[in-house]
């Protein structure tokens, strides 16, 4: 499994060390900051990933204006369709319209669903986003395919043994309360990606490259 981390605009250079790269349209219109660092790391030909979602913890579309703009500032490797959270439908619909609208190559879907059945019939293109909501439903389905996982819901174990890339920002949101990968109970907050107090950067910097190696081992 290849890793990203997903980081504060703030601790990007500090924390986004990795060649994946994870980032956001709306910060990449917004944020000077922001867009010079992925353009940075464009140049240095890392793997970046664009997802048209909204900077929110519930999963919703970006507007295709912002999009437009975002792609004048970087090329990504991969473009993750925008989707709405647990609606298989709605996701569907707008995934067609935004192929139409952008007819690109590096467009992979975002599986959402509610139920097994659902996913069944979603879940066999061989190139899919797979957002932490799903993984309930989707890992077993995705094995030998290629996918990207967006986040750890809970802890690392639960990605063991797949393969593909994963963007994450636990160690991140564990390391920012000063706790470690195994101290991952309760649930840390979702990013916000505005984060400024970076209290404890060893425990951070340790959790980043524990995440890194477990994957690179296999995990």
């Amino acid at each position: 499994m290849k890793v990203g981390i997903i980081a504060p605009i703030r601790f990007l250079d500090k924390y986004c060390i990795s060649d994946i790269q994870y980032c956001l349209p709306k910060l990449l219109v917004g944020y000077k900051a922001y867009r010079d660092f992925y353009i940075g790391k464009q140049e240095k030909g890392n793997i970046i990933i664009m997802d048209c979602r909204k900077p929110s913890w519930r999963r919703e579309p970006e507007d295709f204006g912002i999009i437009r703009e975002a792609l004048k500032v970087i090329n990504p490797s991969i473009i993750i369709a925008p989707s709405y959270m647990f609606n298989a439908k709605a996701s569907m619909d707008i995934y067609k319209e935004f192929k139409r609208t952008f007819k690109s190559d590096k467009i992979i879907r975002c599986l959402e669903g509610t139920s097994e059945e659902e996913i069944e019939r979603e879940a066999k293109e061989p190139s899919t986003a797979v957002p932490s909501h799903m993984y309930r439903h989707a890992l077993k389905r995705r094995k030998g395919l290629l996918t990207v996982f967006i986040e750890n819901h809970l802890n690392l174990e639960e990605l063991y043994g797949l393969d593909g890339i994963l963007v994450t920002s636990l160690p991140i949101r564990l390391g920012l309360q000063g706790r470690l990968l195994s101290n991952y109970l309760p649930s840390p907050d979702s990013l916000t990606f505005y984060e400024e107090k970076d209290t404890y950067p060893t425990i951070t910097a340790k959790n980043i490259q524990e995440t890194i190696e477990y994957y690179r081992g296999g995990g």
